[in-house]
């Protein structure tokens, strides 16, 4: 089986949530409705693949209503587009070497383009079921044991519902008061559709000296366990850029290290492939070019991690 359609709504209570979609501009309270179709998909233009990679294709309507802007009154609708690519290429049937994912967000003028990298040193343990311990059985559905509280039932054959609260919430039990209701709904296995690995990323030399203060990539750095600011330089981005407006680069600490799993159990919930990312000791440039803003985790000059946001 494979997923044919994800369908359902979010409701942005908090700050963190608005921004996360970036319409920090307004006051929580947004409700996005999703309407979207899924492809499976694989790519043969990986020229650093040892395997071609693997993946699912998010595409569809997205309706934000109730915004109500900060400084002004008045409330707001959009209607925009949302494209999701993630591609995964596998080493034998349980290891992920490296990740591609590309979230196309058009909502007028709050619409951005996100692409991101990981390659996994080691090769990242990717058996499939082995996040069913996150879940225990409740009343005839199942229940997270921890972190925000979700609830997944198989309401007809070939349909799961997930509901429940968002990541880093407060006051949500997931049925007084629920973040989002999505259910996904599955078909037999297709033929993948071929796509395109997304444009290599470039090492850029030659850059100069720059001292300003990166801000297209706002607080990303904050994922990883940056520590002192430092001068020498490891930058990263797609394709090359021709002017670089400002650098910056830190240390990231190995000693406690940051791990990051991003709506992970929402995901498997839902039947979708997830990611994770564990850094150690390290580099993590930032470069702002125009509104381009690319950064960079780095191991010993050796692309690790790279983020890049239009």
């Amino acid at each position: 089986m494979q997923i044919d359609t994800i369908n359902g709504e979010l409701r942005l209570l908090t700050s963190s949530t608005m921004k996360s979609l970036g319409l920090e501009e307004f006051r929580p309270g947004a409700i996005v409705e999703l309407n979207l179709s899924a492809d499976t998909i694989t790519a043969t233009n990986c020229d650093i693949c040892d395997n071609n990679p693997v993946g699912i294709r998010l595409s569809g309507e997205v309706v934000v209503s109730n915004l109500e802007p900060i400084n002004s009154g008045g409330k707001v609708r959009i209607e925009g587009v949302l494209n999701v690519t993630h591609l995964q290429e596998y080493d034998g049937s349980n290891f992920i070497t490296r990740e591609w994912l590309t979230i196309d967000w058009d909502l007028d003028e709050f619409s951005k383009v996100i692409n991101v990298f990981m390659e996994h040193q080691p090769e990242k343990w990717a058996l499939k079921n082995r996040y069913d311990a996150s879940l225990v059985a409740y009343d005839d559905i199942e229940k997270s044991r921890t972190g925000p509280v979700i609830y997944v039932e198989e309401i007809l054959q070939k349909s799961v519902n997930v509901h429940g609260c968002l990541p880093n919430t407060m006051n949500c039990d997931g049925l007084n008061r629920e973040e989002i209701n999505l259910t996904t709904r599955l078909k037999d296995q297709q033929q993948p559709v071929n796509v395109s690995i997304p444009s290599e990323w470039v090492k850029l030399s030659d850059f100069g000296s720059h001292s300003n203060e990166t801000v297209n990539l706002g607080d990303t750095k904050n994922l990883l366990e940056t520590t002192n600011s430092i001068p020498n330089h490891h930058p990263w981005c797609l394709d090359e850029v021709e002017n670089i407006d400002a650098m910056q680069s830190w240390n990231v600490s190995g000693e406690n290290p940051s791990s990051i799993h991003p709506m992970g159990l929402w995901l498997t919930s839902l039947g979708m492939p997830s990611s994770s990312f564990t850094s150690s000791f390290g580099v993590w440039t930032e470069i702002d070019s125009g509104d381009i803003g690319c950064g960079a985790y780095s191991k010993n000059g050796n692309l690790v991690l790279a983020i890049s946001q239009i």
